[in-house]
């Protein structure tokens, strides 16, 4: 079968690879739709050294269960079950794990690192993946295209958790990606007085105020974000600020805009080096709480995919296009030069 891999000279191309075979231990998925997140972005752009390979790219889908082993019918799957997997999948012993937080695994494996993706016709779902409950039944409401969106929304919700977004609160989000916008709409769901999103390209910031209404846009090439936040939440500042972006400057920008016992989410990663950019004074005479986060679990994906089935977050108007396996490159090509927001891929 034809899939999308990163080759043992970490070289990208789409080649013929072996079709998995099914046995009593793991689950067999033809794959209806997929879709390139950030993850792929940054392999696309600068590559991945933590990815094995040879390696079938790719983590987030939706498809339908065509082999469903003796270990599987014993978790209550079968073929024909429509489902989509959360890809980090946890050991089940260490002590991340033993209290829910199986993202956080001490010997994580992953679904397109560790494991082969899901850019293929078919996805092979390993055991242990079945035995920490890592396989997700899908309504028959939501479909394919959209359920792929269920697992870039969770991490958003992890994310969150740690935020305790209250009724009244002034969250400011950087960056107006799809996993921005599912900030703003989330710390809307619990209450937030206002939500401003920081984006530079005013292509993404007016698509920001069009999916999300009632966000705030500022545009800190034109703008003096500081300035902005300072008017906007009435001097207070910012009780919740998200980093959904990966520039060094919004992590140190994040402390000044914050409030006084302000929580920041440092949810994008940084590229490189990462040091030097957290001032210590301002956390500890702020009273600030800065938080890390790293994808997410079964558990809030399952919470996001019960948002989706109540119409409570619309996914499908972050898809603005569809492309088959074999032109995968263009959809990289599109998010990176016509500020695509998210691309379904259909192997």
């Amino acid at each position: 079968m034809q899939a999308f891999v990163l080759n043992e000279n970490r070289e990208l191309e789409v080649r013929e690879v072996p079709e998995p075979q099914g046995n009593d231990d793991n689950i067999i998925v033809k794959v209806k739709s997929a879709s390139i997140c950030g993850t792929d972005m940054r392999t696309f752009l600068k590559g991945n050294d933590k990815i094995d390979v040879p390696r079938v790219l790719g983590h987030e889908c939706a498809g339908d269960i065509v082999h469903a082993g003796k270990l599987a019918r014993e978790h209550g799957y079968q073929a024909g079950d429509r489902v989509t997997i959360a890809p980090a999948i946890g050991c089940g012993e260490c002590w991340p794990c033993k209290t829910g937080h199986t993202n956080m695994c001490d010997h994580l494996t992953t679904i397109g690192f560790q494991y082969e993706g899901v850019f293929a016709p078919y996805l092979e779902i390993p055991a242990q993946a079945i035995k920490m409950n890592n396989v997700i039944k899908l309504p028959d409401s939501i479909e394919y295209d959209d359920a792929t969106l269920i697992e870039p929304a969770a991490c958003a919700l992890n994310g969150q958790r740690y935020m305790h977004i209250e009724p009244g609160d002034f969250v400011v989000v950087y960056g107006s990606g799809m996993i921005g916008c599912i900030h703003a709409e989330l710390a809307f769901q619990k209450g937030a007085a206002k939500v401003i999103i920081v984006e530079p390209v005013e292509k993404r910031g007016k698509i920001a105020m069009e999916k999300v209404p009632g966000v705030i846009w500022v545009n800190p090439f034109t703008q003096d974000t500081a300035a902005e936040v300072e008017k906007i939440t009435e001097g207070r500042g910012a009780n919740v600020v998200i980093t959904a972006t990966s520039v060094p400057s919004v992590h140190t920008e994040a402390q000044v805009i914050a409030a006084k016992m302000g929580r920041i989410s440092l949810f994008g990663g940084l590229p490189g080096e990462s040091r030097g950019h957290i001032d210590s004074n301002l956390i500890h005479y702020k009273e600030l709480q800065v938080c890390g986060v790293h994808a997410t679990t079964p558990d809030c994906m399952r919470e996001i995919m019960q948002l989706m089935a109540e119409g409570k977050l619309d996914a499908k108007k972050y898809i603005e296009r569809s492309i088959k396996l074999e032109n995968i490159m263009d959809g990289f090509t599109a998010i990176r030069d016509e500020n695509i927001m998210k691309v379904v891929v259909h192997p």
